[in-house]
C-alpha cells in the first residue's frame, strides 16, 4: 500500500486558479495545463488551452485503432479522451488513452466517476501541463514512476516535438527510442508511429 503523502500547500498565486485549470496532482502537487496563465491573463479561454492538436489526435486516433483491432471492446476497454484517474487523495492524472481488460475494471465499476484502477497500458501524447520548475523529460519521468508505483502496467510517451517514444514497465529499463522505430504496445501489438504518419503524408513525420 502507497503511503500518506502529505498536503501539497498551495501558493498564494496558486489558490486564485480555478480548479479547472488543474490537469494532474501528483505526490500531491498540482499541474496545470500548459497556457493556463493566458487563461488567467483573459488573452485565451479554458477551452482553447484544454484540447489536443490535430497531430496529438491523429497519433492517438491510430494508437487507438491498433488496439481496437487486436482486443475489440468486448474483453476490453480502450479509453480515449483524457480519462480521469485517481488513486488516493492528491493523486490524480489525465490519460490521453488506458486500457483495461474486464477482470481489472468490471462492467459494474464503469460510472460517473474517475477510474480507481490502473489500467494495463497508459499512453500520452505530449507533455500538457505547464511543468513549473521541471523540465519536460523531469516531469515525464516523475508521472510515469507515479503510474507504474500505482499498479499501471506499462507507460508510453509519444513526443510529437523530439519524434520519440518512451516505453516504460516497472523493474524493467526503460526504452527510448526514434518513433520511426517499431514497439510493442501490448499482447504483441506492434506501432510505428513516425511510419504510419508519414504513409499518411503528415509533414511532422517528413
Amino acid at each position: 500500500m502507497v503511503k500518506s503523502i502529505s498536503p501539497y500547500k498551495k501558493s498564494r498565486e496558486e489558490a486564485d486558479i480555478p480548479p479547472d485549470l488543474v490537469r494532474e496532482v501528483i505526490d500531491g502537487q498540482p499541474y496545470y495545463y500548459k497556457g493556463y496563465r493566458d487563461v488567467l491573463n483573459k488573452t485565451k479561454t479554458i477551452e482553447e488551452i484544454m484540447g489536443c492538436s490535430t497531430l496529438q489526435g491523429e497519433i492517438i486516433m491510430y494508437l487507438n485503432y491498433l488496439l481496437t483491432q487486436a482486443l475489440g471492446i468486448i474483453n476490453y476497454s480502450i479509453y480515449t479522451g483524457e480519462l480521469g484517474l485517481h488513486f488516493e487523495k492528491k493523486i490524480n492524472y489525465g490519460l490521453d488513452l488506458a486500457v483495461y481488460d474486464t477482470q481489472s475494471l468490471p462492467a459494474e465499476k464503469v460510472n460517473e466517476h474517475y477510474a480507481n484502477v490502473a489500467p494495463l497500458l497508459a499512453v500520452e501524447v505530449d507533455v500538457k501541463v505547464d511543468t513549473k520548475n521541471l523540465t519536460e523529460e523531469e516531469f515525464i519521468a516523475k508521472k510515469t514512476k507515479s503510474l507504474l508505483k500505482h499498479g499501471a502496467g506499462k507507460v508510453v510517451w509519444v513526443s510529437s516535438k523530439t519524434k520519440k517514444v518512451l516505453i516504460a514497465e516497472k523493474e524493467k529499463e526503460w526504452i527510448d527510442q526514434s518513433w520511426y522505430e517499431e514497439f510493442e504496445l501490448m499482447n504483441g501489438i506492434k506501432a510505428n508511429v513516425g511510419e504510419y504518419l508519414r504513409q499518411k503524408g503528415v509533414p511532422a513525420a517528413q
